[in-house]
């Protein structure tokens, strides 16, 4: 109740969510009638990390690991 009171209000003028699609997806409909309203939606996004034949395994385990579990993996830029 409280967010669809919040992303439909007149006086909200920007919207900035990161979660679940389906959730992005309800306030995207939400905001759809809305033309000026700013929105910004960061969902699920899963980031593959590529090994290619001539890498130094190394020094991308190291760095794998870190990407994978840096801040808790709750950053945009984890690897998955």
């Amino acid at each position: 109740k409280v967010g669809n009171h919040l992303v439909s209000h007149p006086d909200v003028n920007l919207i900035s969510f990161t979660g679940g699609t389906v959730t992005g997806g309800i306030i995207k409909s939400a905001t759809a009638n809305q033309p000026t309203k700013k929105l910004s939606l960061e969902l699920g996004g899963k980031n593959p990390g590529i090994v290619f034949p001539d890498a130094d395994l190394k020094k991308f385990i190291k760095d794998i690991g870190r990407s994978c579990f840096q801040n808790s993996g709750q950053i945009c830029l984890c690897s998955s």
